[in-house]
């Protein structure tokens, strides 16, 4: 897969979609902190939680900022994560399903067609993949063996998560109120899990407070991304034409009002535009829905995501009505618990196939759980 893309694309190939990261990462390593993210010298910002693009700005300080030798190096570090999401997939399968289930799980994720192309993402995908992988193994040893330790550490990798992808949050929270859920003492030790992630997580709002002179808790970016998926002309899919980064007249609005003016006015005219058309936008968010789980958000969708989507969607259901049908309630909440939570952002705003990505091990955990019943069934 390396091997494709490095020879099969021009050089600069893999930051040709999330530039955004690549300016961020090149002006930490200027001294400039998180600032000027579409180019030029517009000031601070908080469109990217800081984790990653310090993570991306380390290789940029090795192998140079936007260079072949540094591409290669990121795509080998997601390719690494990736790696690591099939191990842990295994793991939690083994441990609910059984050896058989995380052989079918194991191999399928690793093998699909859309997932091998992941490592070539330019962005925090195969990382958050593999962090809310990592969250729900976390949730399975907790409930067995909870712990004053454990519960802590659980609160702290979870917001080192939210600062690695805000999106994760509310999958995080829910996980740990199903840990919850199935331990004694929880309220006392789910209020340890949320002081430590507050504790961990807290930097970030406090910097955006004093350097930005605005309340952002996650990203900057809500009320833009909300605009861009309800406006007049939108047709639900990811509008990239819209964004300052390739709109000379959004960059010129973007810079002459500052960050927090210009999201702040995105967001009022996502919200009149949504209270005088809910028609619309009802009908824009059951558009999103369906893209989001048949794999067809993106406007050029390669037929593979689809048909992946598909699969994975509709076995993933079945092996969550085999659960129920099992009795094992706790475990397919577990499961249906970030499944739920985990897209709704993309319903409101847009769906591109990456975004679900992120939940797809879990799904195909599923799916390899309902065709290990079939095989059983048929024996």
């Amino acid at each position: 897969m390396l091997w494709c893309a490095v020879a099969g694309f021009p050089h600069n190939w893999l930051y040709s979609r999330g530039i955004e990261l690549g300016i961020l990462a090149q002006s930490l390593l200027a001294g400039r902190g998180l600032s000027s993210p579409f180019g030029g010298f517009t000031g601070p910002t908080a469109l990217l939680t800081p984790v990653y693009p310090a993570l991306i700005a380390l290789f940029f300080r090795v192998f140079g900022c936007f260079t072949l030798a540094a591409a290669i190096a990121i795509m080998g570090m997601q390719l690494l994560f990736n790696v690591l999401t099939v191990l842990l997939m295994m793991l939690i399968a083994t441990h609910c399903f059984g050896v058989r289930t995380a052989n079918v799980a194991g191999t399928f994720w690793a093998l699909s067609p859309p997932l091998i192309w992941m490592p070539t993402i330019f962005w925090e995908t195969c990382l958050s993949t593999l962090l809310l992988v990592g969250m729900v193994a976390l949730a399975l040893h907790c409930a067995q063996r909870p712990g004053a330790g454990l519960w802590a550490l659980m609160g702290a990798y979870s917001g080192l998560a939210a600062l690695i992808n805000p999106s994760l949050l509310l999958s995080l929270l829910a996980l740990l109120a199903w840990t919850a859920w199935q331990t004694r003492r929880a309220f006392r030790y789910l209020l340890l899990a949320l002081v430590v992630l507050s504790v961990v997580f807290a930097p970030w709002p406090i910097r955006n407070a004093r350097v930005l002179h605005a309340f952002i808790p996650l990203r900057s970016t809500v009320g833009f991304e909300l605009w861009v998926g309800n406006r007049a002309g939108a047709s639900g899919f990811l509008e990239e034409s819209q964004f300052p980064i390739f709109n000379r007249w959004e960059y010129d609005q973007y810079a002459a009002k500052g960050e927090v003016a210009y999201m702040r006015d995105k967001s009022a005219l996502a919200t009149a535009y949504i209270q005088a058309h809910p028609a619309a936008f009802l009908r824009l968010s059951g558009v999103r829905f369906v893209r989001f789980w048949t794999g067809t958000g993106n406007k050029k969708s390669s037929a593979f995501y689809a048909i992946h989507a598909l699969i994975t969607t509709s076995l993933g259901l079945a092996g969550i009505r085999r659960l129920v049908g099992e009795g094992r309630l706790r475990l397919a909440v577990l499961f249906l618990l970030p499944l739920t939570v985990f897209p709704l952002p993309y319903y409101i705003t847009h769906a591109e196939f990456r975004y679900r990505l992120v939940i797809d091990p879990l799904l195909t955990l599923l799916a390899a759980y309902a065709i290990s019943g079939a095989h059983e069934s048929a024996g």
